[in-house]
């Protein structure tokens, strides 16, 4: 027993890194696109070493609108390093002053602990409002103009109105009279071709009853979900795998038709420009996605869910790292498979 507890007491705890960050929610401030500056579309991240042991880590982004220098670390005890985050050209923006961003937008990993980071910014709107220009001269003289041309306006709707309810009243009458005549036509011609309550019975006895015209079948088609047959679609992993080598290749059109609607809404949908123009630049900037895995979770769900790691390869020589998940749908009229959401 003695002996167990001197061991104890000559064999300290082992040396540890331990990672401290001065900030888990980035604050980007205003966005400036054109001129970008702390505050203005950058946020700096200051990661210590409070431990004995070097600190090796790395951060990986899980958004695409940001970029951060330098994703990788490696840090003494007792020193620090500097990250500076900054938000991409293709950064959603808004025509008012509204808060955007992430809860998660990068995560960091390392030997000593693992730490998450989101990030918030808020859109320029003055950068979109239009210049003002002086009044003219010739705009306060067509004032008068434009108002004497209204009150012409209005007189000649006004008795165009009064004319229309006389003929409305007019045609109300006319149209009373002819539907009066009707009812009584079609009165008279019920009477002549009753039949006599025996008939009736007779005919119900025979058993027969009249034949009912089928309903026109509805041509709609009908959307298909998961679980889908697995042989009647292509491979999961392998339609996520063809989604980015379009891309690369540049059939920009070819990958935006494997988006659903739901989804080319939600990635490219913005006031004043083609959704599609949108999809574009963003994937321009971007040379080529390297897919590590894509794991299928399961069929018989809907949609269906794939784990997927990425690899960004940016055209500015950057790259960063992301982990989503992919929710597919199956579309049985083009007998292909849709990427219906990406979390």
């Amino acid at each position: 027993m003695l002996y167990n507890q001197f061991m104890y007491i000559q064999d300290p705890p082992f040396p540890q890194a331990q990672l401290v960050i001065s900030t888990r929610t980035l604050d980007f401030g205003i966005l400036t696109k054109d001129e970008p500056s702390e505050g203005h579309g950058i946020a700096t991240l200051i990661i210590a070493n409070e431990g004995e042991k070097t600190l090796v880590g790395r951060i990986a982004l899980q958004v695409a609108w940001v970029s951060v220098t330098p994703p990788d670390f490696r840090i003494n005890p007792g020193e620090s390093s500097e990250h500076v985050f900054r938000i991409r050209t293709n950064a959603e923006s808004s025509w008012t002053t509204h808060k955007l961003g992430s809860n998660f937008i990068a995560l960091i990993n390392s030997n000593g602990g693992s730490e998450t980071i989101g990030g918030f910014y808020y859109s320029d709107p003055s950068r979109n409002k239009p210049k003002k220009n002086p009044i003219k001269l010739w705009t306060i003289l067509s004032i008068p103009i434009a108002l004497v041309m209204i009150a012409g306006m209005i007189y000649f709707l006004s008795n165009a109105a009064k004319a229309s309810k006389v003929h409305t009243k007019l045609t109300s009458i006319a149209q009373i009279y002819t539907q009066a005549a009707q009812t009584y036509m079609a009165s008279i011609a019920a009477e002549t071709t009753l039949l006599p309550v025996s008939a009736v019975i007779d005919e119900t006895k025979t058993g027969e009853a009249p034949l009912l015209e089928p309903s026109a079948t509805s041509s709609i088609q009908q959307p298909t979900y998961t679980p889908w047959p697995v042989a009647s679609f292509p491979n999961v992993e392998e339609f996520i795998r063809s989604y980015y080598s379009a891309l690369q290749n540049d059939e920009y059109e070819k990958a935006w038709w494997m988006l659903s609607e739901k989804m080319q809404i939600a990635c490219c949908y913005q006031g004043g420009t083609l959704p599609f123009d949108i999809y574009t630049a963003y994937w321009k900037t971007v040379d080529y996605v390297e897919v590590v895995y894509a794991y299928l979770q399961a069929y018989d769900v809907n949609p269906a869910e794939v784990n997927v790691a990425l690899i960004y390869h940016n055209a500015d020589g950057t790259s960063e790292e992301a982990y989503n998940t992919f929710y597919i749908i199956a579309d049985a009229v083009r007998n292909t498979l849709l990427i219906d959401e990406i979390k």
